[in-house]
């Protein structure tokens, strides 16, 4: 005689749930997303976070380092640029996300001091760090260039990425002033 076991029956269910989840999560996010890459990432407050969190709002995503005199200071004063010539309805459909090339030095809290310094809005910008493979993972791609040179510098492309909700790359422009308004430009185009 077969017996009826309802803990068994429930962590049947239970898994054929899970496995349904995440085969629907799988088939709503694009093959060519980057939402695709499965790395696990520290936020300014220290939440992990994975890209696929970013889903659901356009975003404008750049590659950066927190102790830059270069050109990051440009890249993050053109997204801050671009931020404020959207207005504040085309803002509750777009986040900016910076992503550090130096995970080793740009901890949480210093991702957090610099957020500060530079006066950027965290109820719409998310700064990110992460292990040294997927920064590179992610970097591949984007198409951003980077390499570690003497005393903690990095010589790295000057590119800021548009992508769309579900976190394909929409546009990529060199990040300096000229191009904020070009920017916005093709934000509202998709």
């Amino acid at each position: 005689m077969i017996k009826f076991n309802p803990v068994i029956l429930g962590k049947l269910i239970g898994l054929a749930l899970l496995l349904v989840v995440s085969q629907v999560n799988a088939q709503t996010v694009p093959q060519d997303s980057i939402y695709q890459l499965n790395g696990i990432w520290l936020d300014q407050d220290g939440n992990e976070r994975s890209l696929s969190s970013f889903s659901g709002k356009k975003q404008v995503l750049s590659m950066i380092y927190t102790h830059c005199l270069h050109t990051c200071p440009t890249i993050v004063s053109t997204m801050q640029s671009i931020e404020n010539k959207l207005s504040d309805d085309e803002k509750q459909n777009v986040g900016f996300i910076l992503v550090s090339l130096t995970p080793d030095t740009d901890t949480p809290e210093v991702m957090r001091d610099f957020a500060q310094k530079r006066k950027l809005n965290l109820e719409n910008w998310s700064l990110l760090t992460g292990s040294a493979e997927d920064v590179r993972s992610l970097a591949m791609a984007l198409d951003v260039k980077y390499q570690n040179v003497k005393d903690n510098e990095v010589n790295h492309s000057n590119l800021i990425t548009g992508l769309d909700s579900q976190g394909r790359i929409k546009f990529q422009e060199i990040g300096v002033m000229d191009n904020a308004v070009m920017a916005v430009e093709k934000l509202k185009t998709f």
